[in-house]
């Protein structure tokens, strides 16, 4: 085999191992829990104990 051919045999099955590797994240089945933890709020924000947000401040008078 020259060294042309195993070269490029290299190359081929590099790239085809990365092509793989990202098919396979791609389609990778997430647990339901963690996909859950995304669009369901944070607790803290549910409470009544949460901060409420501070008054807005009142415009300053306007100089002439």
């Amino acid at each position: 085999m020259s060294v042309g051919k195993t070269a490029g045999w290299t190359l081929g099955g590099l790239l085809l191992g990365v092509l793989a590797g990202f098919a396979g994240e791609l389609f990778r089945r997430q647990p339901a829990a963690k996909v859950q933890q995304r669009y369901v709020a944070p607790e803290a924000a549910e409470t009544s104990v949460a901060r409420k947000p501070a008054p807005a401040a009142e415009p300053a008078p306007a100089v002439r």
